[in-house]
């Protein structure tokens, strides 16, 4: 359980940096794209960083994405060297996605995103855009996600378990 939780502490920790420092880095289009329409269409003609930043940006999401999916190799890993089976993994990745999913609603989404407002300093021109104050900006996604999850975790239990023995 201690590595499971210290493991989301980690993946929330690299989340959170990351979501507060690409908007210096990456190109607006690929930015936009996560936030609503009005949102997008303002930003539109907001300047791109330069070509060596974006490509920090590509470099920095590549790392982030391999550290995500590198803490589930880990989780996967630990749980077949400590002897799990199929249930005790499965509760395991529910644990650690149900609990990312938690994090990124709660911090990210609603604190930082609509509370907080963080993008607004990074593109300006989106100041009076209605979806700042939508706070169910998300939502379909993010069931979309939360329904999955049992079977992907399910899935990664097996092919864990498939792999490991």
């Amino acid at each position: 359980m201690i590595t499971t939780l210290s493991a989301l502490a980690a993946v929330c920790l690299l989340s959170l940096a990351f979501i507060l420092i690409i908007p210096c880095f990456a190109a607006t289009k690929i930015f936009m794209r996560f936030l609503p329409r009005d949102i997008r269409e303002a930003a539109k003609t907001h300047p791109d960083p330069s070509l060596g930043r974006q490509i920090i940006g590509y470099l920095m999401t590549a790392l982030a994405a391999a550290g995500y999916v590198g803490l589930l190799f880990f989780l996967g890993a630990d749980g077949l060297r400590r002897g799990y089976g199929f249930w005790l993994l499965f509760g395991r990745f529910m644990l650690f996605l149900y609990g990312y999913k938690l994090f990124d609603i709660l911090v990210q989404d609603q604190y930082i995103v609509i509370t907080r407002k963080y993008y607004v300093k990074f593109y300006p021109e989106t100041k009076g855009c209605k979806s700042w104050d939508d706070r169910s900006f998300n939502t379909k996604n993010q069931m979309i996600r939360l329904i999955a999850f049992p079977f992907v975790c399910a899935l990664m239990a097996w092919v864990t378990l498939l792999i490991g023995r």
